[in-house]
């Protein structure tokens, strides 16, 4: 089976030392970012531990592939730690998810941002890190439900290794459906990076053309 690997952090990096100016448009939506920001801690916190949590769990299905039904005992025991470490996992993706979704929840304060703001130009600014933001939140949704899935497929195929009724044949289809749903994963871990790094290139323009209007 392929190696998983789950979303890599690509944290927006806020230009805090711009914001000096009072209540200007710029200083009210970095103080916005900067929420989002610390919303997203947790987000940021658990990637190592889950990226740790998978490494074993991957070296513990390698381990159990080569054992045999004659060595269920040992086969058991494998099992059993690794499902142990699939479900601390998604004790972390959930704590992740919790926290994008206290993040996300602070995209209402860009419409009280857009309605207090009276400028066209700036408005626009301002809308187009909310889209930006709107459409990284929605692929990490997505990506959520796509690894959950592969999770769900991941955990049948382990428990099938210690089944008696469960064949080489049965198993190696089991297999091919968790890489299959593996690359689905893939897909979305690179285009929620890429919308990331596209919030990144949005907000920096966004505040040098707020910081050359102010």
């Amino acid at each position: 089976m392929k190696k998983w690997k789950y979303v890599i952090p690509l944290c927006f990096v806020l230009l805090l030392s711009a914001c000096s100016f009072g209540e200007t448009t710029d200083e009210k939506l970095s103080n916005i970012l900067t929420e989002i920001y610390n919303l997203e801690a947790d987000y940021r916190d658990v990637q190592t531990q889950l990226a740790e949590t998978e490494q074993k769990e991957q070296a513990n299905f390698q381990s159990m592939m080569e054992l045999t039904k004659d060595q269920k005992e040992e086969l058991t025991t494998k099992v059993e730690e690794t499902a142990q470490l699939l479900e601390e996992r998604l004790v972390l993706v959930e704590k992740e998810a919790a926290s994008i979704k206290s993040a996300s929840d602070k995209l209402t304060d860009f419409d009280v941002l857009i309605s207090d703001t009276d400028v066209a130009s700036e408005k626009a600014s301002i809308q187009q890190i909310e889209e930006a933001l709107k459409n990284r939140y929605t692929a990490y949704s997505k990506l959520t439900e796509q690894y959950n899935a592969l999770a769900s497929l991941q955990e049948k195929l382990y428990k099938m290794l210690i089944e008696e009724a469960a064949d080489v044949t049965t198993i190696q289809q089991q297999v091919d459906e968790v890489n299959k749903q593996n690359e689905v994963v893939q897909q979305s871990v690179e285009t929620f990076n890429e919308l990331t790094a596209n919030l990144n290139k949005v907000k920096d323009e966004v505040f040098t053309a707020l910081q050359k209007e102010n």
